[in-house]
């Protein structure tokens, strides 16, 4: 097991959730404010100008940032490819939605590679997360991750394609 898939299978979740339990209902919940069952990560809150990931140490954010664009893509390419099983998806992960601020840009979703902008900017003098060595760390993990969670969940769905068209999403591309 490498360091990401421990920190993905043990740790993403819990800080997912101290992440989503500072964040107003209005904004984690922008999307679904009546039944509050899918989750809106808002640009601002991944920026320096919040708390939110001060939890976290410099490390920790990086992984952070890499597990939280894997699991947007995986909504997104979802979303855009598989329409038609769109709904179970979600109903089966309640994966969040990546989207922009209010006034206005709550109504658009961003490419998950924003993430590792947002979450660097205003960060005043501090080091930058590490995010494209997390990443070289994470691929064979969420493509092992992906692949089997479409042979158990949902056989309808290749997970070896569906795999091929999240890697085409990459924002680093790998060096070997």
């Amino acid at each position: 097991m490498n360091q990401f898939s421990t920190y993905y299978n043990q740790q993403f979740r819990q800080d997912l959730n101290t992440f989503f339990s500072g964040i107003p209902d209005g904004s984690k919940f922008h999307e679904d404010r009546e039944k509050k069952n899918i989750f809106s990560v808002q640009i601002e809150r991944l920026t320096g100008n919040y708390p939110h990931l001060d939890f976290l140490n410099n490390e920790e954010k990086a992984f952070f940032g890499v597990a939280l664009y894997f699991t947007v893509l995986v909504d997104m390419v979802c979303y855009t490819y598989y329409k038609e099983d769109y709904v179970y998806l979600q109903n089966l992960t309640r994966y969040p939605k990546f989207i922009g601020n209010c006034m206005g840009g709550c109504r658009f979703h961003f490419h998950p590679s924003r993430i590792f902008e947002f979450m660097s900017q205003n960060q005043s003098g501090r080091k930058r997360p590490a995010f494209s060595e997390i990443f070289e760390l994470a691929i064979p993990v969420m493509k092992q991750e992906t692949e089997d969670f479409f042979q158990e969940h949902m056989l309808q769905i290749n997970g070896i394609r569906f795999w091929e068209k999240c890697q085409a999403e990459f924002p680093f591309r790998r060096s070997s």
